[in-house]
């Protein structure tokens, strides 16, 4: 296998291979079943809740109009009339969020104020545009995002502990465990304990390569997703401030969960991925 000795960042790492658990860390003091921060991850739990709403009938498609299924004062830019769900959960939108002091707008006749840089789908930029799945979710079902999170995936998992509040949308925290399962999830191509959750076919465009990507991991995006290869073995992954990553390997039938000190980046988390396909 192989040792962390040097990587004194992690604070709990976990492979999952064939759907048995091949190698497990935790730091002294850390524990497994505690909550730690996962920062952006959040986004891919959020693509999940869309492909979920797709299975459920709740919205058609992501090739959609997100103001189709908005109610709406007057917009801002004709570029509105152009923005599909795809274009949000890849990180396309072109709109111009307000600088990173500055609050996220509290709704989404706050967010169609603003105006757009370029034409949805042509530019990536890791920006707030996943906000707008929160509010589109919420109009869809009714009901708040983390509720959603808990009722449509929590409750076909083992490990349901988490904390992700509204006002906090970025400071979700869950379980090392909860990650594995939310890998295996995807590893599964939907299904999770014998229960689909979304359909293959939306796995398989999540994983599809939407644009080049950029800041931060430099590698192509999909739907709420980085993606990348070593030695030639493609994998997807979830990724958050500080080194927090999912990473799921199809053609090894893998996952790994890392969680990770989040006092600066820690691109060198990776090197245990690639470590693991050497």
């Amino acid at each position: 296998m192989f040792t962390l000795s040097r990587y004194t960042n992690l604070r709990a790492v976990h492979m999952i291979k064939d759907g048995q658990i091949a190698f497990e860390f935790t730091r002294e003091n850390e524990s497994e079943v505690q909550l730690f921060p996962v920062g952006c991850i959040f986004k891919s739990f959020l693509s999940v809740l869309v492909g979920i709403a797709i299975y459920e009938g709740e919205i058609g498609s992501i090739e959609d109009r997100v103001i189709d299924y908005i109610e709406h004062n007057e917009i801002a830019d004709i570029n509105w009339y152009k923005l599909k769900i795809k274009h949000v959960l890849s990180n396309t939108t072109g709109i111009v969020w307000p600088a990173k002091q500055d609050p996220i707008p509290a709704n989404m006749n706050e967010v169609m104020e603003l105006i757009f840089e370029s034409e949805p789908g042509v530019s990536f930029q890791y920006k707030p545009d996943p906000q707008i799945i929160v509010y589109l979710l919420e109009a869809v079902y009714g009901i708040e995002v983390t509720q959603l999170f808990r009722i449509k995936i929590l409750s076909y998992f083992k490990n349901r502990d988490f904390e992700w509040v509204r006002d906090d949308i970025q400071g979700m925290k869950v379980s090392i465990k909860l990650l594995d399962e939310f890998g295996k999830l995807l590893l599964n191509k939907g299904v999770i304990e014998g229960k689909r959750l979304f359909s293959e076919e939306y796995y398989k465009l999540s994983v599809l390569e939407y644009s080049s990507g950029g800041f931060p991991e430099n590698t192509p995006y999909g739907l709420g997703w980085w993606l990348g290869s070593y030695s030639s073995i493609p994998y997807f992954c979830a990724c958050g401030f500080g080194g927090q990553k999912l990473v799921i390997i199809p053609e090894k039938k893998t996952v790994f969960s890392i969680l990770s000190d989040m006092d600066r980046p820690h691109p060198e988390n990776m090197e245990i991925i690639e470590m693991a396909l050497t």
